[in-house]
């Protein structure tokens, strides 16, 4: 019979690793960006809020 609490187990783990490894892959890629001397930072307006299509 499988042992579903240490497959689980076993899952959660991994995805908890994937996770962080990606959240520092984007925090370096942010670093980087940021200490370059040619970063620019543009802030984006929407024009209008989601679903306001009717007015």
């Amino acid at each position: 019979m499988a042992d579903y609490k240490k497959m689980y187990d076993s899952l959660w783990g991994d995805v908890t690793d994937a996770i962080s490894l990606l959240q520092r892959a984007q925090q370096k890629t942010e670093e980087l960006f940021i200490s370059g001397d040619d970063a620019v930072i543009v802030e984006l307006k929407r024009d209008s809020e989601p679903g306001d299509n009717d007015k």
